[in-house]
């Protein structure tokens, strides 16, 4: 591990080109550009109005917020992960060519995403303010929050890239995946809401505990629960893990499959 950080910070200048290069490729042939980003969450956000908080009529103090608050991190994982998974096998004249660090080519996927996150909370902030939300100093952790997260991408896409370069049919069941997890998250609804025999099993998923922590820290003011925390740590922490030696383990064979 300690080998992978050092060689990650030697050349921490390519991999800054390589997200310059993915944020501009993504969006050089879209009129609205990078506000699709903003535009994605905000329309899942007033279907979800729709449908939870005027049809069904959830008893949810200030949904919009509430709803948001999932989304926008819950984006960041989707097209983080989306765009991470078929990068090195879409990326062969760049993999074999030039003398780079594989890894930083998925790695550059998520740093685009989070970018992109970043940009998109300022409208989470705007729906706070809009709607005279209470903003809590617990906010202040929101970085820490972020690494979390950051941990559990880098594991989750260095895990299905290099997975991805053998078996070509991940990047597309990757899809209906998302999607399911999707609802296996506190995104429109509460973690109140998950009976307490099955929470141990829901928490498994690593985004149901950030999402959950995201919830609490930005707009709720409370510290997340011990038991969320600690699972989210824990199961972000062995997808890391597990991704950084899949990875270690199949580099070596990449060049035969690309």
């Amino acid at each position: 591990m300690k080998t992978r950080i050092s060689e990650f910070l030697e050349r921490y200048d390519l991999l800054r080109n390589l997200i310059w290069a993915e944020l501009t490729a993504r969006y050089k042939t879209a009129i609205l550009g990078i506000l699709w980003f903003v535009l994605n969450p905000l329309i899942v956000m007033v279907m979800l109005i729709i449908v939870f908080g005027r049809v069904i009529q959830l008893d949810i103090k200030n949904y919009p917020v509430f709803v948001l608050s999932a989304l926008l991190p819950w984006t960041f994982f989707s097209m983080a992960l989306t765009n991470a998974t078929p990068s090195l096998s879409r990326s062969s004249s760049l993999v074999k060519r030039v003398r780079i660090r594989r890894f930083y080519v998925p790695l550059s996927a998520v740093g685009a995403s989070l970018i992109h996150f970043l940009i998109s909370l300022l409208l989470l902030f705007f729906f706070m303010v809009f709607s005279s939300s209470r903003f809590s100093l617990l906010i202040l952790l929101l970085p820490l929050v972020i690494c979390l997260q950051m941990i559990f991408l880098t594991g989750a896409s260095l895990l299905t890239s290099s997975l991805n370069v053998f078996y070509r049919d991940i990047e597309h069941v990757l899809g209906p995946l998302i999607q399911a997890l999707f609802y296996l998250t506190p995104s429109f609804y509460p973690l109140s809401y998950v009976p307490k025999r099955w929470l141990g099993w829901y928490l498994i998923n690593p985004m149901a505990g950030i999402i959950e922590i995201y919830r609490d820290t930005l707009t709720q003011g409370i510290l997340p629960a011990r038991s969320v925390l600690g699972m989210a740590v824990l199961t972000s922490s062995i997808t890391l893990a597990a991704g950084v030696m899949v990875f270690r383990n199949l580099e070596p064979y990449f060049d035969d499959y690309i």
